[in-house]
């Protein structure tokens, strides 16, 4: 099997985790037009984990700030991750960070995200298949960076749930090669095998789950 068709297999696998969610009530008082009214925080800190494509199980930090009346909040993914699949020895991180702006102000619901993401994978292959037909151990690196527009929606406050969609539109590699320690060989693959990549950019899709601070 195909060292690219190996990595994908892992990846789609891992991305087969099945989550829940509940709501919890913050209450609080709020002048408005001279009157005393109950109001829910907002729970303007929220931290969790996010699991899709391309985060992979990352780690997910929010916090919503006073601009356009509260609606706005900066927000950053880090993802440090490092797995062997078969006899693939692989390393990948991913970091993104942008804003979200919401529909309304109650730091939940509809919002619409722009943000900047870095992605980096290292594969070392002890048994790698180069093209000139030798054997042998290899290294391969990807990285590629992309702008990202993203729509969503956040369930909860205190304990919350978010299902993200987008498109993150950046330069991706065409071609997955593998280089031998002795530099002499190559192992040259086409990313175009995978369907969910193209060459202009990549689908987003990711849904998360954390808690709401403050």
């Amino acid at each position: 099997m195909k060292t690219i068709h190996k990595i994908t297999i892992g990846l789609l696998f891992m991305l087969c985790v099945g989550t829940t969610y509940a709501q919890n009530n913050g209450d609080g008082l709020k002048a408005k037009n001279g009157n005393i009214v109950a109001e829910k925080s907002i729970k303007p800190l929220r931290v969790g984990i996010k699991d899709g494509i391309p985060n992979i199980i990352s780690i997910n930090v929010e916090y919503v700030t006073e601009l356009l009346g509260g609606r706005v909040a900066p927000t950053i993914d880090y993802n440090p991750f490092k797995f062997n699949l078969s006899d693939l020895e692989i390393k990948f991180s991913n970091i993104e960070f942008g804003a979200n702006v919401y529909a309304n102000d109650t730091g939940k619901g509809f919002y619409g995200g722009l943000s900047y993401a870095s992605f980096n994978a290292d594969v070392y292959n002890p048994e790698a298949e180069f093209d000139d037909g030798s054997f042998g151990p290899g290294n391969a690196k990807v990285e590629f960076n992309s702008i990202n527009a993203k729509i969503g929606v956040k369930l909860g406050r205190t304990f919350y749930f978010r299902l993200e969609l987008g498109y993150g539109f950046g330069s991706l590699p065409n071609e997955f090669i593998t280089i031998s320690q002795d530099g002499n060989s190559k192992q040259i693959e086409a990313i175009e095998d995978i369907r969910f990549l193209g060459s202009s950019g990549l689908p987003l899709f990711n849904f998360g789950i954390g808690f709401g601070f403050l």
